[in-house]
């Protein structure tokens, strides 16, 4: 299993180390250790197992100064209840949680998870280079399965990156560390609050421009990182980075978008492709796909035809009630005309300008045409039945009155 990916690189200052458990260890009564795997910014995640069964499992303790504060370990014991619920193919469930006393009266809090063979998608793309094209669409489909699934659920991850990407060695996609980032932030806002525990969580390259104003968050924050994660595969890099966490999320809410096609090798990336980058990554969400399964809807339509940049703007899907998300009827099943000018980059400080959609939804005149009138004949069918029978009523009771 990778070691943990939940912001670490971005926390600056970094939070002390506490110091971790002797091998042999045994958390909860439960599970045995047996080393370590990995350490980030919220916890040490051991490589553990299951005694009553020898599963192997992975155990992420949280670190001592996160779980001493009372509000955080309030909103992990509520969190966790409701990740313990998540499911689907490509998210890593849990298994168990809870809190246990530590060292010097404090308070351990955990997390149980399978442990999880194959690297991180960070570690595939530092070993291996710039993917082929094919697969990288494979890949950012898989992770829209994944935050589909969570979404559904009434989960945003807010954190999503590479390092919590896990491609196993089957192929198959897994995304971690769904809920972390709002148990230490708390609900519904962005992570750059550095006066929490003088930290920054999150990384900073792949926060949307809300999390970065610090605004409340929905699911399209997810839309705009699985986008970075689209362009750096794409390309080698984010679209933005910087010496520092605030240079970077500075570049997020005023620099241009460099289109990929300028970074990428010649012919690497498509019309189409980029059409779809660009629309993930527009800085007004509202401009954005409104969700994951547009995003995949677009991909899997750029993957068919790269040349066709006509249907892949956000108004060309049709959207879900709020709190939910689905692939079912995401694309128009009519053919429009093309806009006038494809997704624009980003021009500047005070820029908040709208990237003209490709596309538009289309309705079927015809077909509305025949089915309204149905529907008001039936309706007004209805209402003439009521109303006579009213009038029965009251004749019936003025013949009996004058009886």
């Amino acid at each position: 299993m990778p070691t943990d990916g939940d912001g670490a690189e971005a926390i600056r200052p970094r939070m002390a180390s506490m110091p971790a458990l002797a091998a042999s260890a045994v958390i909860a009564g439960q599970y045995e250790v047996r080393g370590v795997l990995g350490e980030g910014g919220t916890g040490i995640v051991y490589d553990a197992v299951r005694l009553e069964d020898g599963l192997p499992v992975a155990v992420k303790v949280m670190h001592s100064r996160l779980a001493g504060d009372d509000q955080i370990r309030g909103r992990f014991r509520r969190e966790a209840v409701i990740l313990r619920r998540l499911e689907g193919p490509h998210i890593c469930p849990i298994l168990d949680f809870g809190e246990v006393p530590g060292e010097h009266g404090r308070t351990l809090l955990y997390l149980a998870l399978p442990k999880l063979e194959g690297r991180s998608l960070e570690q595939v793309l530092r070993a291996e280079g710039p993917l082929d094209v094919p697969r990288i669409i494979d890949i950012m489909l898989e992770i829209c399965a994944a935050l589909r699934s969570a979404h559904a659920q009434g989960v945003v991850h807010r954190d999503l990156k590479p390092a919590n990407v896990v491609v196993q060695p089957d192929g198959k996609v897994v995304v971690v560390d769904f809920g972390m980032a709002k148990i230490v932030t708390g609900a519904g806002t962005g992570t750059t609050n550095l006066t929490v525990h003088n930290m920054l969580f999150g990384t900073p390259e792949y926060m949307s421009p809300e999390q970065a104003r610090g605004e409340e968050l929905d699911a399209r924050c997810d839309v705009y990182a699985a986008g970075v994660i689209l362009y750096e595969m794409l390309t080698g890099e984010p679209p933005f980075t910087g010496p520092t966490p605030l240079n970077v999320l500075t570049a997020h809410l005023t620099s241009d978008l460099e289109p990929p096609s300028k970074r990428a090798p010649e012919g690497r990336v498509s019309k189409a492709l980029e059409s779809v980058v660009m629309y993930a990554l527009e800085r007004d969400r509202d401009r954005r796909y409104p969700s994951v399964s547009a995003l995949a809807a677009a991909l899997m339509h750029a993957r068919t035809t790269p040349d066709e940049v006509d249907a892949l703007g956000p108004e060309a899907f049709v959207t879900k009630p709020s709190g939910t998300d689905a692939f079912a009827a995401t694309m128009p099943s009519v053919k429009v005309p093309p806009s006038s000018r494809p997704p624009s980059s980003r021009s500047g400080p005070s820029s908040r300008r709208r990237s003209t959609p490709s596309s538009r939804p289309v309705t079927n005149t015809q077909a509305f045409a025949k089915t309204v009138p149905a529907e008001e004949r039936i309706t007004r069918t209805w209402v003439a039945l009521w109303v006579l029978a009213a009038l029965a009523s009251i004749a019936l009771g003025i013949y009996l009155a004058l009886r």
